[in-house]
């Protein structure tokens, strides 16, 4: 039986004595243990697993205007908050009325519901369309950046305030609307100050945002720039760089120090994650 890692969980490679062949993927997430049979024989292993008929992925899910906000509408969203090695990004997305349908049918979804490869297509694809702005901090900006105020959520909401102000003043944008962010931090003291919008629009914070789908392009877009960040420096050095924070994460800090030393550590890495004193 092969195995490898597959976006948010396991696949299985799987074969009996008879030569039947089958894919087992094993997903673990707010609904517990889930998974997903393929391949020839797939039904049969189904049905050995107590599953019945093999069962598709749910789609990814988004709506026109889940929060009642009306239009037009910038969604927000980041990446690279809980990532030690490669950029954090903030990205912005500008909708109408009349882009959502085909947002929506071209397949725009949460990212964290998507493959990586998934990512950079439909990221090719906003681009096309225009209306997102994305700013990216790679480590060797984010950590002066850092220090200076060792609050990674203001950092955050200042970012937001500027990918927004940068969104609107490329589209010569005069009308008010609605700014929408995935929430990240309560809206109060320095962070509640530092999200304040430009003159006519408004924002609103909501967990679980990126079911709007203007938040939900935002996600694709910072979650593709993120993605580039981390190839850009596996080009620059020939190492690998894992997204996350866990143990491969460290095992690659480790191998990285080995071989750059510490000095270049803080061009490739967030230097306040706990990770860092155990290098």
């Amino acid at each position: 039986m092969a195995e490898r890692s597959i976006p948010y969980g396991r696949q299985y490679e799987m074969a009996d004595a008879g030569g039947s062949r089958a894919s087992l993927n094993c997903y673990h997430g707010k609904k517990g243990l889930t998974f997903v049979t393929g391949g020839k024989n797939a039904e049969a292993l189904a049905q050995t697993l107590g599953g019945g008929a093999p069962r598709k992925p749910e789609a990814p899910h988004v709506e026109h205007d889940p929060f009642d906000l009306g239009f037009p509408r910038i969604g927000g969203d980041e990446s690279g908050k809980g990532d030690y090695f490669g950029p954090l990004v903030v990205a912005a997305y500008y909708v109408e009325e009349g882009d959502t349908d085909d947002l929506i049918t071209t397949g725009i979804a949460d990212c964290k519901e998507l493959s990586d490869a998934a990512v950079l297509r439909l990221a090719g694809k906003l681009d096309e369309r225009g209306g997102g702005n994305v700013i990216s901090l790679m480590p060797a900006e984010y950590n002066p950046r850092y220090e200076k105020t060792r609050n990674l959520n203001l950092i955050l909401a200042e970012l937001h305030a500027e990918c927004v102000r940068a969104l609107l003043r490329r589209q010569s944008m005069k009308r008010s609307g609605v700014v929408l962010i995935d929430q990240f931090a309560k809206e109060e003291g320095a962070v509640g100050q530092a999200l304040r919008m430009p003159p006519g629009w408004k924002l609103v914070t909501r967990t679980k945002g990126e079911v709007d789908v203007a938040v939900a392009a935002a996600s694709i877009l910072a979650r593709a720039s993120f993605l580039k960040g981390l190839k850009e420096l596996r080009n620059e050095y020939g190492h690998e760089f894992h997204a996350g924070s866990g143990e491969p994460t460290l095992k690659a800090a480790r191998s990285f120090k080995r071989a750059f030393g510490m000095k270049e550590l803080p061009k490739v890495a967030k230097m306040h994650f706990a990770l860092t004193n155990k290098l």
